[in-house]
């Protein structure tokens, strides 16, 4: 049985097609498939990256786990509470809204442009964000609403942002787990191996190539998608997986 976690996709369809087309061959019923969170923002494919990830967790021959990321985290407190603009002003949340509806950008940017600074003071403004989420489709607001803070078994503890050291995961708040502990991954000094993404901390070879970062202290992070790379890894044997490079945002646009 082998436990493979895929990293932060913000948004990249090619990416994620490149990556499941290497990696399906070789899974079989036994094995599990974990992805890491940060489907949402950035990249300009949410919506097609949504139906794939719904697609893959209906076809694929064996269980496929979703994590909860720091960005889904976000947008989902901006659906419960139309007052709360954390997902909206900090999370290039932007390109999540376009990827369904155009019109739907444009008017939840006038609205954010007419509150202006009241935005951030002590007002509880109201932003009409059910002009986007109206337009989710059900099955990708089931996934959202239904996403995991963190996944472990025998060979492998899989969480967005990290875990702390000294208690079990099971029993940590789930906003350590999504945002990750400050001091992580530098100073775990846990004794279960951790995969991670979330921090874009990867290892940058001579020809500008992002690898994953791996420490002594038994802690993986394969979020590389900024560099227009989606990377897999494979527990507990190892194996890398990688996309071939892609644009990402900031080149796109």
């Amino acid at each position: 049985m082998a436990t493979v976690a895929i990293g932060d996709i913000h948004g990249n369809l090619p990416a994620l097609e490149d990556l499941l087309a290497k990696l399906l061959p070789g899974v079989t019923a036994k094995d599990e498939l974990v992805l890491l969170g940060d489907y949402v923002d950035r990249g300009t494919n949410v919506r097609d990256c949504l139906d794939r990830i719904v697609r893959l967790k209906n076809e694929a021959p064996c269980p496929v786990v979703a994590l909860l990321g720091n960005h889904e985290d976000w947008m989902l407190k901006s659906l419960q509470d139309p007052t709360s603009h954390s997902w909206i002003l900090g999370m290039e949340a932007f390109a999540t809204i376009a990827s369904y509806s155009a019109d739907a950008a444009v008017r939840l940017r006038q609205e954010l442009e007419q509150a202006g600074m009241r935005l951030i003071t002590r007002d509880r403004v109201r932003i009409s964000y059910e002009v986007f989420f109206d337009l989710v489709p059900d099955e990708h607001m089931e996934f959202l609403k239904n996403l995991k803070p963190f996944h472990c078994n025998a060979d492998v503890v899989c969480v967005h942002g990290g875990v702390l050291d000294d208690s079990p995961v099971h029993l940590q708040d789930p906003q350590t787990l999504i945002w990750g502990p400050r001091n992580f991954p530098g100073e775990y000094n846990g004794h279960e191996t951790v995969v991670y993404g979330h921090w874009n901390n990867p290892v940058i070879d001579e020809s500008g190539w992002p690898w994953p970062r791996a420490k002594a202290n038994h802690t993986f992070g394969i979020d590389t998608i900024s560099h227009g790379v989606l990377t897999a890894m494979s527990f507990p044997d190892g194996k890398i997986f990688q996309s071939n490079r892609y644009p990402i945002a900031d080149e796109i646009h």
